[in-house]
């Protein structure tokens, strides 16, 4: 077994506030981040956008400091403060030397609970989200991820742009935030998670310090998406054909969850994996191919990418299938089983080095597993996979009739014809 190095606490505070933290004393950082359990599949039509807005508002000045203060309040002590929005969770986190766990805490809490959204500063920042996405309508290979999502969860808000639509954004105003903040920034959808050189009972007592006087509330329900198998090509002058493609996967809490790494590992994750070797290196018909699980409350993708000349993309298309077809038909070799747990379990602690990624991976087992899933229990987990599991779990997801599919470029619909 990999030895933990790190201490793993959770404190659920009076009124819903969760506290978890991993202490790690040999390190001089900590990586700090305030969930909040919102993101785009909590917005309708009308106010699509609006959990990223936010979290692009607080930054603008809070009734404790300006945009300037915000700014320089931890960077002038050599720390980092950001955000960032997810179709299911809003996130502000900081990096700190651990000296500075009191201001990081504070800065934290005072842009959750304090921005000011002027009137002005709205008007302003609907100009800079809508550049953002026109940043992104020009760059097909993000844009291509944003059209995969709505062909395999079509009208469910799972399927909405993180960012929202162009009208969604130009119709925001202080009452669309007003309101999505009460509903949704109360503390029993809030959590505190930290990692690094820090004591539990001090960061428990910090935010009790923030959010005492706060009362929790019940959180609304989030519809299961039903998905169902769509494919479209988005005719567009490019000199490369973007694809998207995939399948709805196995939940989180799956008992296979293991398997599904080594299969996503095996397929497409990283220069060794089959899709690479064959696509490109064997056939050597695309730069960038990769494949990806993406886990939500309720749901999960398994999806691949690639970018091809418009000649060589239904052949890239057709070699995907062949190698799918393949992990279908064949178990993996001793040999290859093996490697691929390896590669797993040695991706695992290299990125466990960093306190940020600690701190992401403790946030994300708190909301789709409810409890700390902990080193020794995943490498456990990925030690026990057998090739029967990941054959089998392969017949059970990766039948082409299943398949959603999404091209970006000039091509034919002809693109996914192998797919059946």
């Amino acid at each position: 077994m990999i030895p933990e190095n790190a201490v793993y606490n959770r404190t659920v505070l009076e009124n819903g506030l969760k506290v978890i933290t991993e202490a790690i004393p040999y390190v001089r950082s900590v990586s700090m981040g305030l969930w909040i359990d919102v993101g785009s599949r909590d917005e309708s039509d009308s106010n699509a956008g609006v959990s990223h807005f936010i979290e692009h508002m607080v930054f603008k000045g809070t009734r404790n400091r300006s945009a300037s203060e915000i700014a320089s309040y931890l960077e002038s002590v050599g720390g980092v403060l950001n955000a960032f929005t997810s179709r299911e969770q809003t996130c502000y986190f900081a990096k700190f030397l651990d000296q500075h766990l009191s201001r990081a805490v504070e800065i934290i809490f005072d842009l959750a609970g304090n921005a000011l959204f002027d009137k002005s500063e709205i008007i302003k920042e609907k100009r800079v989200i809508l550049e953002e996405i026109k940043d992104v309508e020009d760059a097909p290979s993000d844009l291509v991820h944003d059209k995969f999502a709505r062909a395999i969860f079509g009208r469910h808000p799972l399927g909405r742009p993180i960012l929202g639509s162009k009208s969604s954004v130009r119709a925001m105003d202080r009452a669309t935030v007003s309101h999505h903040l009460r509903r949704f920034y109360t503390p029993d959808r809030m959590l505190l998670a930290s990692s690094g050189n820090l004591d539990h009972a001090e960061v428990v007592d910090l935010a009790n310090n923030y959010l005492s006087t706060q009362k929790g509330r019940n959180g609304t329900n989030r519809e299961r998406p039903q998905i169902k198998p769509n494919r479209s090509v988005i005719k567009r002058d490019s000199s490369q054909v973007h694809i998207c493609l995939g399948v709805p996967g196995i939940e989180f809490n799956h008992p296979w969850r293991s398997a599904s790494y080594l299969l996503n590992a095996v397929l497409g994750g990283g220069m060794s994996s089959r899709l690479f070797q064959e696509l490109r290196d064997n056939l050597g018909i695309v730069y960038n191919i990769f494949s990806y699980l993406d886990y939500f409350h309720d749901s999960s993708v398994h999806g691949i990418y690639l970018g091809a000349d418009k000649r060589n993309a239904g052949k890239a298309v057709a070699a995907i299938v062949r190698e799918i077809e393949r992990l279908t038909a064949e178990p993996l070799t001793g040999d290859d089983l093996s490697r691929v747990k390896e590669q797993l379990k040695g991706n695992l602690m290299l990125g466990l080095e960093n306190t940020s990624n600690r701190m992401n991976r403790i946030a994300k087992h708190e909301f789709l597993a409810g409890r700390y899933i902990s080193l020794d229990e995943t490498t456990a987990g990925i030690d026990s996979v057998t090739s029967e599991q990941v054959l089998e779990l392969a017949r059970e997801i990766f039948d082409k009739r299943r398949f959603s599919a999404v091209a970006l470029g000039s091509v034919s619909d002809e693109i996914f014809a192998s797919l059946g």
